[in-house]
């Protein structure tokens, strides 16, 4: 077991993430599979280094993991409800966990690598973050969202984050506790802030955004990509950035 992981949470496995993948050799890689139509297990069987994660929206459910992409997709229990379950309950091992949307772009390990080498002690890593100082439900998501906390209350993109044992131990402790989690925009940040973590905001991941359309000269090796929904541009992008170098 390596120190840290790397989930890719999705739908279904897609053949360009998985060779993407293949090329890792620093980070122990999970795949956490939404759809339990079939086991996806077999059919990546050949690849050992990668591990396919199904879990149950039933046993989500038992342990209080529930509702973090309910307000987006009106699923009760969804790939990111199973992707925190998974990492704060059975398999706690490691110190920090990237996780990562599978329409989120990077060009290859090293820019995570390069992350973790300058936020070390981090229990959060995300795009900025914004503050509601005294629970204001008149804007953004936040009349959707209840949290069995006092404020303030945090809120950030985050399509790509790192999370630590510690934070995850925290989201853990709410979920049994509550019977419940939040709004996932909402959760990590409020959960690190509330219990004084540290939470830091690398330049690297200032585009992980809620929407935008990226042009060739927006791509760089060292930053990663939110939204990049069409697979075939994730290869197109990084064969642009390896004959630029």
């Amino acid at each position: 077991m390596r120190e840290s992981s790397i989930c890719l949470i999705c739908k279904n496995p897609n053949d360009i993430w998985i060779n993407f993948l293949r090329e890792f050799s620093s980070y122990d890689i999970y795949i956490i599979v939404d759809d339990n139509s079939k086991d996806y297990s077999k059919e990546y069987s050949r690849d050992e280094e990668i591990k396919i994660v199904q879990i149950s929206d039933k046993e989500c459910n038992d342990s209080g993991y529930i509702k973090m992409s309910y307000l987006m997709t009106g699923k009760l229990v969804s790939g990111w409800d199973k992707s925190i379950y998974y990492f704060s309950k059975k398999n706690i091992g490691y110190k920090n966990v990237w996780f990562i949307e599978d329409d989120v772009f990077l060009h290859d390990e090293r820019c995570l690598l390069e992350i973790d080498s300058k936020y070390k002690n981090s229990d959060l890593l995300s795009n900025i973050y914004s503050e509601n100082a005294v629970g204001e439900k008149k804007y953004w998501h936040w009349k959707s969202i209840e949290i069995k906390h006092k404020p303030p209350y945090y809120n950030a993109m985050v399509c790509s984050v790192r999370i630590s044992s510690n934070l995850l131990c925290k989201i853990k402790d709410y979920a049994t506790e509550h019977k419940t989690l939040f709004f996932l925009e909402a959760l990590f940040p409020t959960i690190c802030k509330v219990n004084s973590m540290i939470y830091d905001t690398p330049s690297e991941l200032k585009n992980i955004v809620y929407k935008r359309e990226y042009k060739d000269i927006d791509i760089d090796e060292k930053s990663l990509y939110h939204p990049v929904k069409d697979l075939s541009k994730h290869k197109y992008y990084r064969e642009m950035l390896n004959k630029k170098g």
